[in-house]
């Protein structure tokens, strides 16, 4: 127990810096994709030409003349109380168009989340169990040949399938949870891949340790052996890799939600990004970083639950 707090607290002070070095990086992002957001401002009316002294003013009222330190703190203290800003085109809140964008993401997430975990494990098990096989020589070919295809190819792939030839499912929008199975397919299948052959390559690894010997000494079938055994300890590193998968995820996967119209804090980003927002694109980075490295120290504290020499070591 106490190391397991010890371990917990270590993992939490070493938290603080990186959220701090976030902080730093979504601000500098800011300034790098800049470009000269007043004169975007200003423009956004494409039937009206500003004058410079407008725009000049507009820098004034925004404080983009300011010192970089100067800004920063501003910016700071907003975050502090909440306040990510408002939008350079539409002063929007940036917070609140995050809110209000995430449950999109956040479902895409969860469902990408259940297949890469569900495919990965089943996939894992079913390909150890078959060691050297002919079911296990062939998955192995179909999982490369899965990982090397791109997301966006696999997205219009599936359009393609899915959606002009069978007519099963709606290729764009948010309007019902059919919505979201391709996007869910296009972020998942590659990661699921991925995790088959960690799952894989780690329960084979645990088959030659000498707690397996032991048990297979017993007379315990091999099914018994992986299940009741090595199971556990070979979930760390595929543990591990979902969470930051998932973690990246509830970033918001541009291109996908772009390919298929799923509003989203992704395709939000996308569209900062093209119109140079850079508040926004602060906030985005800022909101995005904090959940990945949240979500990271999960994933930390369970491999840690799961296997305890990671608490002893650390």
């Amino acid at each position: 127990m106490r190391q397991t707090l010890l371990y917990t607290i270590k993992k939490l002070l070493w938290t603080v810096p990186i959220l701090v070095g976030i902080t730093f990086l979504a601000f500098g992002l800011g300034l790098i994709a800049r470009g000269d957001p007043a004169t975007n401002r200003a423009s956004a009316d494409p039937d009206y030409i500003p004058t410079e002294a407008e725009i000049q003013a507009l820098r004034e009222e925004l404080g983009l003349d300011d010192p970089v330190l100067v800004q920063y703190g501003r910016w700071m203290a907003g975050v502090v109380r909440g306040d990510l800003g408002q939008s350079l085109i539409d002063d929007k809140p940036v917070l609140g168009e995050l809110l209000r964008l995430l449950p999109n993401t956040l479902l895409l997430s969860v469902l990408a989340l259940a297949v890469i975990a569900m495919a990965g494990l089943a996939g894992g098990l079913l390909l150890a169990l078959f060691r050297d096989s002919f079911l296990d020589l062939l998955g192995r070919v179909l999982l490369v040949l899965l990982m090397s295809v791109p997301g966006f190819c696999m997205a219009y792939f599936l359009i393609w399938l899915l959606a002009q030839k069978l007519h099963i499912l709606p290729t764009s929008g948010a309007e019902s949870l059919a919505s979201f199975v391709m996007p869910c397919l296009a972020v998942s299948i590659g990661s699921a891949c991925v995790v088959i052959r960690l799952l894989r390559s780690s329960l084979l690894g645990e088959m030659s340790k000498n707690y397996i010997l032991t048990a297979q000494a017993k007379g315990l079938r091999r099914s018994q052996i992986i299940l009741r055994h090595g199971l556990r300890n070979a979930l760390t590193p595929s543990v591990s890799y979902v969470a930051n998968t998932f973690g990246g995820l509830l970033g918001g996967s541009m291109i996908t939600e772009s390919v298929f119209s799923v509003p989203g804090i992704g395709s939000y980003a996308l569209a900062a990004i093209n119109n140079r927002d850079y508040i926004a694109i602060q906030g985005y980075v800022l909101f995005t970083g904090f959940a990945f490295v949240l979500t990271c120290l999960l994933a930390d504290l369970l491999c840690a639950w799961l296997n305890p020499r990671i608490r002893l070591e650390g």
